[in-house]
């Protein structure tokens, strides 16, 4: 081509199209439609054939740009009601209903793509437990790696493995049954509202490292956490964030808590403990004079910290095996 040619061209199509697929991954889609969509062909070629793009979907006006790029989008978060088509995304990896609805969660079918499913909670939550956890406990999802759906019931007979699952964020009254059924799962986050029923002879989990309960009952007591320890002996890190509600009495005292650490998670390294006080234990002084008495109790009990009652929440007791607060909302997180 000769020195004329070339000036001829703008700089822009002088870059491969290896640069190309590179750099369009960066760009937010709505820049990317506005700046390159329509450009010339060879950029509208290469636009087409993408296939790791992120989307905000959170408006109507945002249909065109999402329905021009739907075969190309990897990764989708929704922040808008209606129908979806989500038939469209053939290359979605990543899911997440910001705001569902029933007509929404119906229309997520079996993805032998999808690795990510973000279900948030909200208001019909019960509406959609039922078709939700069908689908997880089918073969619905082969890839599944990371999961969070706001309850997961065990009514169906059928159910199946899902090998490939490693963090899961639910409710169920079934947690070891649900564990059986995740054995690589290395994070789980479990809220309770009732305590656990189930006592059924299962194998030891061996994966699992890092449980986060969360207490949304004041009625729930030890023997339901004790029976999640039992099958989990090689947790390395632990994290329990009781009611915000004031018990009547703590089911969940702290010296019990303790001891069944002590028995039950030899390779215990990291804990974070909120629990709401009683009234009477509201009384700061007393606290004080029991703070080098707790942290006897277990060697990752370093920092003890008394939260005063307020007008809005109970006084609370918080333990922690590290000081450091910023350090402390890294390992919860």
């Amino acid at each position: 081509m000769s020195d004329y040619n070339i000036q001829q061209r703008s700089t822009l199509e002088m870059f491969p199209d290896e640069l190309f697929f590179e750099l369009f991954e960066y760009i937010p889609l709505n820049d990317l439609y506005r700046a390159f969509f329509g450009l010339n062909t060879r950029i509208d070629i290469i636009l087409k054939n993408l296939s790791n793009l992120f989307a905000e979907w959170t408006t109507n006006s945002d249909d065109r740009i999402i329905n021009i790029f739907s075969s190309c989008i990897s990764r989708l978060v929704i922040w808008r009601g209606g129908h979806l088509n989500l038939y469209r995304f053939n290359k979605l990896r990543s899911l997440k209903l910001a705001l569902p609805t029933i007509q929404q969660c119906n229309e997520i079918q079996s993805s032998s793509t999808l690795e990510h499913l973000h279900i948030e909670s909200s208001a019909i939550s019960h509406t959609i437990t039922e078709q939700l956890s069908f689908l997880f406990l089918t073969d619905a999802f082969p890839r599944l790696r990371t999961c969070r759906i706001d309850e997961i019931q065990f009514d169906q007979n059928i159910f199946q493995s899902k090998p490939t699952l490693l963090s899961l964020m639910t409710r169920t009254q079934h947690p070891t049954k649900l564990l059986s059924l995740c054995p690589m799962l290395v994070h789980l986050r479990l809220n309770l509202k009732n305590n656990i029923n189930e006592f059924l002879p299962l194998d030891i989990h061996s994966s699992l490292r890092y449980l986060q309960l969360g207490i949304y009952s004041t009625e729930i007591n030890l023997s339901s956490v004790e029976s999640i320890f039992s099958v989990t002996p090689n947790l390395t890190r632990f994290t329990i964030d009781g009611p915000c509600i004031t018990p009547p009495q703590n089911k969940l005292d702290i010296f019990s808590l303790a001891s069944v650490f002590t028995r039950r998670l030899s390779k215990l390294r990291f804990v974070y403990i909120s629990l709401p006080l009683s009234e009477s234990q509201s009384d700061p002084k007393e606290f004080e004079n029991e703070k080098e008495l707790l942290k006897k109790l277990h060697p990752l009990f370093n920092d003890i910290v008394f939260r005063p009652r307020s007008y809005y929440a109970p006084g609370r007791l918080i333990i922690s095996s590290i000081i450091d607060s910023k350090t402390v909302k890294s390992h919860i997180n």
